[in-house]
């Protein structure tokens, strides 16, 4: 197994190394473990996500808190130095993605447990102890790599973690800090005596290694290795690609003119947030956007745009959207999300409809799109 202990990088570089060595993967080459902590804090959204609905742009912008976006699904985090991540990146995989989550996540879990941390698996891929998270994951193919990535989290932020989302008051700002500090835990919150970070993380190396069967020799990025993560971390933090995939959407409820709207409905399904967006012109549907903190297999499926277009002109209705959501998971895979709970999503949109009244209507310089 090669290892590359990068330490502490640019934050973008520590989003974009494990995409850049999946990127460059062959099927027969070895599988690559990356560790690395980001120099400074950042943000990251999930490749389903509206960014505009769950960060607060303007505050990072302010306070020169990078945003990007990752080929990986799942939800918006706040990453630092307080964590130590960890990209396993493997040529070849066997078995579902369940299975997958269950056999890598052995392994941090075995760590935190060595620490005297009674870590568990809970479905469909988050470590706890009790009822607290202690670390989040994600997978993705990336070209013929499978990709699974987490963290060890020695500390963390979670004030500014709750600054830097979007919400819709203070008020609820504040709820959202106390209920990370009541479903969140970190290392030095379980522990006394925080032990040091090399040994853990060589610890973490050595068991990823038995796991795999395979030997560990350390390694470096080749000069190409770097090339190729300085180009995706300058195109996954983009503000074209975090912000520009999302159509001119905006506001949910919103009148536009006489008989067109936006709305927006919101669940929480097994696998994660589903959110449907459309633009209802007198009855048909005109413009459509399925988002969330999902995992979608593969990520970047043409499949769901596709399906989002494939909506233009039809009828807004329980049979479409009951045949639609067929559709799309006859060409996809969404763990943890089925069609009925895309009709779940469209059927909360319904209830949040706004009534035809001059009040709720803007004007819009240069259209929705």
């Amino acid at each position: 197994m090669r290892y590359v202990n990068l330490g502490v990088v640019d934050a973008r570089w520590s989003q974009a190394v494990y995409h850049a060595l999946a990127h460059r993967m062959k099927s027969n080459d070895e599988p690559t473990l990356v560790t690395v902590s980001p120099n400074r804090p950042y943000v990251c959204v999930g490749y389903h996500q509206l960014a505009s609905r769950e960060i607060d742009r303007v505050y990072c912008e302010q306070h020169n808190i990078p945003v990007g976006r990752r080929w990986v699904g799942g939800g918006a985090v706040y990453l630092d130095q307080g964590q130590v991540f960890w990209h396993l990146i493997l040529p070849k995989v066997s078995g579902t993605i369940d299975q997958l989550y269950r056999r890598v996540l052995s392994v941090p879990i075995a760590t935190y447990q060595a620490m005297g941390i009674e870590a568990t698996f809970r479905p469909v891929n988050d470590i706890v102890v009790g009822p607290r998270k202690i670390g989040g994951t994600g997978a993705s193919t990336i070209g013929i790599a499978t990709v699974v990535v987490g963290s060890l989290m020695w500390d963390f932020n979670m004030s500014l973690m709750a600054r830097v989302l979007r919400v819709p008051s203070e008020k609820f700002r504040d709820k959202m800090v106390k209920s990370l500090e009541d479903y969140m835990t970190t290392i030095s919150r379980e522990l006394r005596s925080v032990p040091d970070r090399s040994r853990v993380t060589d610890d973490l190396v050595e068991r990823f290694a038995a796991l795999l069967g395979e030997p560990v020799h350390s390694s470096v990025l080749t000069a190409g290795e770097v090339q190729e993560m300085e180009r995706l971390a300058d195109e996954l933090f983009s503000p074209t690609f975090v912000y520009g995939a999302e159509h001119g959407l905006i506001e949910a409820g919103v009148k536009i003119r006489s008989g067109v709207y936006v709305h927006e409905g919101v669940i929480k399904a097994p696998g994660g947030l589903v959110r449907f967006i459309y633009r209802d012109n007198e009855g048909v549907f005109e413009q459509v956007s399925l988002s969330g903190d999902f995992f979608l297999t593969p990520w970047n499926s043409p499949a769901l745009a596709e399906w989002e277009k494939s909506f233009e002109g039809q009828p807004i209705n329980h049979e479409t959207i009951q045949r639609k959501a067929q559709e799309l998971f006859d060409a996809v895979s969404i763990s943890g999300v089925r069609p009925e709970h895309i009709v779940a999503c469209f059927l909360e949109a319904q209830k949040r409809r706004v009534t035809d009244d001059p009040s709720n209507s803007v004007t819009l310089k240069g259209g929705l799109l």
